[in-house]
């Protein structure tokens, strides 16, 4: 456990100070250390770096108040989190009862001020409570529990009761959601080393992101646009949807990011899916008035995703939400076009500000003059859903 403790401490110091990317820290470390670490070691580093993370402001302001000296910032961080953990510290770092009361009296001091009680920057607080007002705080609090682990079984090769009864021969605990192709882990294990993994049965996707795909109503046979690809976690949910029949155009501003998908398409058998990265204005305009559906997924914040990717607290700022309003205002401007007339659009964010969402779908609505008008809008709150948050808005172009 002590090299595990050291090396949690200095990734904790890489993703707070360094702002470095928490999911890319842990494939570094596990890397790293793959030759000497258990299965053991490998799911403790994961979890403490994460919660650690999660609730670094809480830990800091304990630090702050009882000064445990176990060495560096972070290693007092880390232990401050163990003490109350079943982990438990290296023998040498043993927490007195002492020092446990004293963290115990200190919580029980800090637990009335939110920001800190749920362990995020004062600014974000402020942010999430303006726009939100009361429902802010139990958003927030769900936010901070630990995510489920979601799998879309992949229609062009299996069907959700199908992928039940072959994750379960296997060994896999999994449980079916009703009318969905979502399944959700209930014990944890490395369900990726699976058989059914390998053939390209399943992805990972959350249940609020497997809602955007339907939303958009597409049909087998349409030319479909996926604006903002990614590395393809909706395109290989729209060929699947599609019975690889039509095209699915997935674009993206990085070419990685596509050449990641291309990689999973490949695997999930979706064969009707042609990528292309955005270099110019010029890959947009060849595509104006082409699609019978459109997906602009846009870049947001991230906030409706905290659970997953608590990093985030500590890596966004204010600056960068007004860049991103920016950016999606830019993108609903330039990419509508590439839809038909009478075709439909769905703008979606993983995030629960309405500025970023119902908002910023009135302002294009508004702009465009009545050429565009909105169909349907829903935000999936944590709070309600138990899953991440997520807001889409299908819109119809007219003729």
């Amino acid at each position: 456990m002590k090299d595990v403790f050291i090396t949690i401490s200095l990734a904790l110091e890489e993703v707070i100070f360094q702002k470095r990317n928490l999911d890319q820290v842990i494939s570094f470390w596990i890397s790293k250390n793959k030759k000497t670490w258990t299965n053991k070691n490998i799911l403790q580093f994961v979890t403490i770096l994460q919660e650690t993370t999660r609730w670094w402001r809480l830990l800091y302001e304990i630090n702050k108040e009882i000064n445990p000296k176990f060495g560096t910032l972070t290693q007092n961080i880390v232990a401050i989190y163990l003490a109350r953990t079943p982990f438990g510290l290296p023998q040498e770092n043993r927490i007195t009862t002492k020092l446990k009361k004293e963290i115990n009296k200190t919580l029980e001091s800090l637990y009335c001020i939110r920001a800190i009680r749920e362990s995020i920057p004062d600014w974000l607080d402020k942010l999430g409570s303006e726009e939100l007002g009361s429902r802010w705080a139990k958003e927030i609090s769900y936010l901070n529990s630990n995510p489920p682990i979601v799998l879309r079984a992949n229609r062009l090769k299996t069907t959700p009761h199908e992928l039940y009864k072959i994750l379960t021969n296997e060994g896999y605990k999994v449980k079916k959601i009703a009318n969905s192709d979502a399944l959700i882990l209930t014990k944890s294990a490395n369900v990726f080393k699976s058989n059914a993994f390998k053939l390209g049965m399943f992805e990972q996707q959350d249940f609020s992101s497997q809602q955007v795909v339907p939303f958009l109503k597409v049909e087998e046979g349409q030319w479909v646009v996926d604006a903002c690809a990614g590395n393809g976690g909706k395109s290989l949910h729209l060929a699947s949807l599609m019975n690889n029949k039509g095209k699915i155009i997935a674009l993206d501003i990085k070419d990685w990011k596509l050449k990641e998908l291309k990689r999973r398409a490949r695997r999930a058998g979706a064969s009707n899916i042609e990528t292309k990265p955005i270099e110019t204005s010029k890959t947009i305009k060849r595509l104006h008035n082409k699609a019978d559906r459109l997906l602009i997924d846009a870049p947001c914040s991230g906030l409706g995703v905290l659970k997953r990717n608590p990093d985030t607290k500590w890596h966004l700022t204010a600056e960068n939400i007004d860049e991103l309003r920016l950016v999606q205002r830019q993108i609903l401007e330039k990419y509508c076009h590439m839809l038909k007339p009478g075709g439909f659009m769905v703008y979606s964010t993983c995030s629960i500000l309405p500025s970023e969402n119902e908002q910023q779908v009135k302002w294009f609505i508004d702009k465009m003059n009545g050429q565009y008008t909105l169909e349907e809008e829903q935000t999936l709150y944590p709070s309600e859903t138990g899953f991440d948050g997520f807001y889409m808005a299908r819109i119809k172009r007219g003729y």
